[in-house]
């Protein structure tokens, strides 16, 4: 037997898998970026005319309604649930990095492919549940007076979008 004869073809990803895994990819970037660059941010989340509103829909609107101080605290709490569930900068660094290994490793191996990305998605949930969780200690510190107020500046954040005027 040759050489020839003893080697078997590669089994070839289709390339509908290759153009699914590079969505969820893009996807899992873009919503792990998001989340932890606007908890990252030394002002806390306020617009400075860049983004998109559309990914930000959900969370922001809260945050833009708190007052200075209780954005802040929020963060630092954020910052205070920081631990094994939410890596520190060198640690998003090397999930990039595990990412871009995968993408460049040949023959490709999209099972690392799909494990990079997942972790990187389970990290941006996490972020996600430890900010909830710290606006909720924060909301439920607030008097019924202040939670009155607030919601009543989430209304107007919502209806004038994210240049509301906070008063506070």
């Amino acid at each position: 037997m040759t050489d020839l004869e003893i080697q078997k073809p590669s089994p070839r990803t289709a390339l509908w898998v290759k153009v699914l895994l590079g969505f969820s990819l893009a996807l899992n970037l873009a919503v792990a970026g998001m989340v932890l660059g606007a908890f990252i941010r030394h002002d806390g989340l306020r617009d400075h005319g860049r983004g998109m509103p559309a990914l930000r829909a959900f969370g922001a609107p809260y945050m833009l309604a708190l007052p200075r101080e209780e954005r802040r605290a929020v963060i630092a709490g954020l910052r205070g649930r920081a631990g094994s569930d939410i890596p520190d900068r060198a640690g998003r660094r090397a999930m990039y990095g595990d990412v871009l290994e995968a993408l460049r490793r040949s023959p490709f191996d999209v099972a690392a492919l799909q494990t990079a990305v997942a972790r990187q998605a389970s990290t941006a949930i996490a972020v996600q549940q430890a900010a909830q969780q710290a606006w909720l200690d924060v909301i439920e510190g607030m008097t019924d007076a202040e939670r009155h107020a607030y919601a009543s500046q989430v209304e107007e954040v919502l209806r004038r979008g994210h240049g509301a005027d906070r008063r506070h």
